[in-house]
């Protein structure tokens, strides 16, 4: 059921040019939960944060765990909504891996709010609530299973085995290194992520790198480079324990 509208609320954008309710809202929420986790923040310190009326989160949200559920995609995006656009059928792969990297880097270009998210993610799995379990099925099973299918595609890869999603692991762990690691980047070398044209450039650049992983799978692949591969642990002859002398 829709809850009725107070009259109280006003979803258009306030006169002095401030985002309107919701968005104000969505932001408080985003910053209190990554600062103090979600058990220790309540609905009201939000609403007081978001210069809102209490009854305000109740209507465009519902409830605390809904408003809860909605930081985790709404503000950055997520990966979910990028599967139509980089599976698009014509694409080369590099065109296809671009258009992946691109999506999956531009919330780098987010600044604080980048960094508000990035804190949310890991107290989530600090302390959990439930909602990381939600977030790997629509945010990492999902463009895995679509990633997966277009590396299989391209390299005519009929049968996914265990080495398929190593593949589409490294290459989406490429993005989220970069994203768990940007404080990093931005010590070491802060002009590589300080424009939208530096983050499109580790799209590039991450999207020839993906290439290459690619290229080096289907040479490992050959018949000859299997042969060659050392057997697995589990197959090889135990060592015989020396007799003392």
């Amino acid at each position: 059921m829709t809850p009725a509208r107070p009259s109280s609320i006003d979803s258009s954008p306030p006169s002095d040019g401030s985002p309107p309710a919701r968005t104000r809202l969505l932001l408080a929420a985003l910053r209190l939960f990554s600062e103090q986790g979600y058990a220790k923040t309540s609905i009201r310190a939000i609403a007081t944060a978001a210069q809102a009326n209490v009854a305000a989160v109740s209507y465009y949200f519902g409830d605390k765990a809904a408003l809860y559920s909605a930081v985790f995609s709404e503000p950055l995006g997520d990966m979910h909504s990028l599967i139509p656009d980089f599976t698009q059928p014509g694409m080369s792969l590099g065109e296809a891996l671009q258009c992946y990297f691109r999506g999956a880097l531009a919330p780098l270009n987010q600044g604080e709010l980048m960094r508000q998210c990035v804190r949310l993610h890991i107290r989530e799995m600090l302390e959990p609530t439930g909602q990381w379990e939600r977030e790997m099925e629509k945010d990492v099973r999902q463009p895995h299973e679509a990633l997966l299918k277009l590396l299989c595609r391209h390299m005519d890869v009929a049968t996914v085995d265990d080495d398929m999603h190593r593949l589409a692991l490294t290459i989406a762990g490429l993005a989220f290194q970069l994203w768990s690691h940007r404080e990093v980047v931005e010590a070491v070398r802060p002009q590589l992520l300080d424009t939208p044209e530096a983050v499109d450039v580790w799209a590039r650049r991450m999207a020839a790198y993906a290439l290459a992983m690619v290229t080096a799978e289907q040479a490992l692949r050959a018949p000859a480079a299997q042969a060659s591969l050392p057997s697995s642990p589990a197959a090889r002859s135990p060592r015989r324990k020396r007799t003392p002398q």
